[in-house]
């Protein structure tokens, strides 16, 4: 990892996650989110993203072990009290979920949701500020509209409720787990703008690599809970040295690169203890040292034996 950067919004330290059942789903990740920056965590399903952004808000289940370092606006999360995770909610870090519908009472008004960034920090929302942010986010006729129930309203549109619920304190982090999957492309990029224009930090967990590559200033590749390549998106969508970077990319449907490329095979149980590179029984660049060495990440990589690029 790079030198400490004091003034991050989001450090994370050596961070392991241990499930109830024995499943390892993060194993010594670490991360560090600068002021103004979106960092991007993708992967396959099943490969840790969303488990890194639940141990951030304090949404592991009760008996989940978590080892290592989480620091938010200068606040320790890891064994942190329930007070303090409530505190750090809102102010100091947003959340925007996948199921928008999930994240909405069924009896309460839309309005009241987006209401309910102020009223969940004892807060009293200042006049008409919810009909403005639903406005902000492209919802015509804000002000009939949020009077309606949540199942009144389609995906993209309550998707939408739910990232001005959780950007109204502009908190420092803004924690998005594929926050544009109920939106098309155009609706996506221009929620995603407004986005990072209402948070000091954005840490966005992903499938859309098209998506990503148009936001994201730094991109984490996440494999079998740990991350295996990191570094500017620009630089790792084009010129990825993993071989699963590299495999994860020609599988993304992209404009004008043909049709995308199967990555074949499944990653291990994340209840297997895999020596060496877990990525080996699906990687065509597999030799010395994969079966029994665990590849550090150096460089950017993770990998024994990473992938040459080609040009400037």
């Amino acid at each position: 990892m790079d030198t400490p950067d004091t003034d991050a919004v989001l450090r994370i330290a050596d961070l392991s996650v241990c499930y109830s059942n024995g499943a390892q789903a993060v194993r010594s990740v670490s991360l560090e989110l600068a002021p103004g920056e979106c960092l991007a965590l993708v992967g396959e399903s099943g490969c840790g993203k969303t488990t890194v952004a639940h141990a951030i808000l304090g949404l592991l289940p009760r008996r989940t072990t978590v080892a290592g370092s989480i620091v938010v606006g200068g606040v320790e999360v890891v064994g942190a009290s329930r007070r303090t995770i409530r505190r750090l909610r809102g102010h100091t870090i947003g959340y925007v979920g996948q199921d928008p519908y999930a994240a909405c009472d069924p009896l309460r008004s839309v309005r009241h949701h987006v209401e309910e960034g102020w009223t969940a920090v004892r807060a009293t929302p200042p006049t008409g500020a919810a009909i403005e942010r639903l406005e902000a986010l492209g919802i015509d006729q804000a002000g009939h509209r949020a009077q309606a129930r949540p199942n009144q309203w389609s995906g993209g549109m309550l998707q939408r409720a739910t990232i001005a619920a959780a950007t109204v304190h502009r908190p420092a982090l803004t924690v998005a787990d594929e926050p544009t999957s109920a939106l098309d492309a155009d609706r996506s990029d221009g929620v995603l703008q407004i986005l990072r224009e209402a948070t000091d930090g954005l840490l966005l967990v992903s499938h859309d690599l098209s998506l990503v590559g148009r936001h994201a200033d730094r991109i984490a590749v996440m494999y079998h809970g740990r991350i295996v390549e990191a570094g500017p998106a620009s630089e790792v969508l084009s010129r990825a040295r993993h071989p699963y970077t590299r495999a994860l990319v020609a599988a993304s449907p992209r404009p004008g690169h043909g049709l995308p490329e199967e990555l074949e095979g499944a990653p291990p149980s994340l209840l297997a203890t895999v020596p060496g590179c877990s990525f080996r029984a699906r990687c065509h660049c597999a030799g010395a040292g994969c079966e029994d060495q665990l590849p550090v990440l150096r460089d950017g990589v993770a990998c024994h034996h990473p992938l040459e690029v080609v040009g400037p």
